[in-house]
């Protein structure tokens, strides 16, 4: 596991790691390069084509989907030729980032990120195809035209600070806000094992 920062002024209900989530499946494929199958037992699967920059989503609740615990996936390595996708249409990687980052704060700060960090948004969400909270364009507009600390931006805005911390969240997810104040310290993202082939290996040293 990556070291993480925390912050101190937080309460550990106020923030979440990625690292616990779904989330944390989608950053290794990505920074990796990687197309990976993600199944979770009884509610389907999603196919990442990191190579491509697609996902495909065979999923009946991705909410659920995004807010599973991390152990509870399967990740299988494809071959970055294997789409398996069909005839399917494939949506952006950087939607199903603001996805399940957005599902997995659930109202809670990611941690990495603070709240007194001065927040640009670089790229506004297609909020048609995202989901969103009751302020969330509210909080976009603000940060697209005045970056603002995440606290400064919800008692501007007179919002929750769940829905500030959810924005923010979602948002570095989907690297379409940075924080200006500082150079976050981003971890370093090992790439997912080939199981089938570790399998293949571990069964042949079974049988030295």
């Amino acid at each position: 596991m990556s070291a993480q920062i925390y912050d101190p002024n937080l309460s550990a209900d106020d923030t979440f790691s990625a690292e616990n989530y779904f989330i944390h499946i989608i950053k290794r494929a990505v920074k990796n390069a990687q197309n990976i199958h993600v199944n979770l037992p009884g509610q389907g699967h999603i196919n990442i084509l990191a190579s491509a920059g697609e996902y495909f989503n065979y999923t009946d609740d991705i909410e659920l989907f995004c807010k599973a615990d991390i152990s509870d996936f399967k990740v299988t390595v494809l071959n970055k030729n294997d789409s398996t996708a069909g005839d399917d249409i494939g949506r952006n990687i950087d939607e199903l980032m603001w996805i399940a980052g957005f599902h997995a704060s659930d109202g809670r700060l990611m941690e990495g990120c603070f709240r007194d960090d001065v927040v640009e948004l670089m790229h506004w969400p297609n909020l048609t195809r995202l989901p969103s909270t009751p302020n969330t364009m509210r909080i976009a507009s603000l940060l697209s035209h005045h970056p603002t600390s995440i606290t400064l931006a919800q008692r501007f805005l007179k919002v929750d600070k769940t829905e500030a911390y959810q924005f923010y969240s979602a948002a570095r997810c989907a690297g379409l806000a940075r924080a200006v104040n500082r150079t976050p310290q981003e971890p370093s993202l090992k790439p997912h094992r080939n199981q089938a082939l570790l399998s293949l290996l571990l069964n042949k040293i079974s049988r030295i």
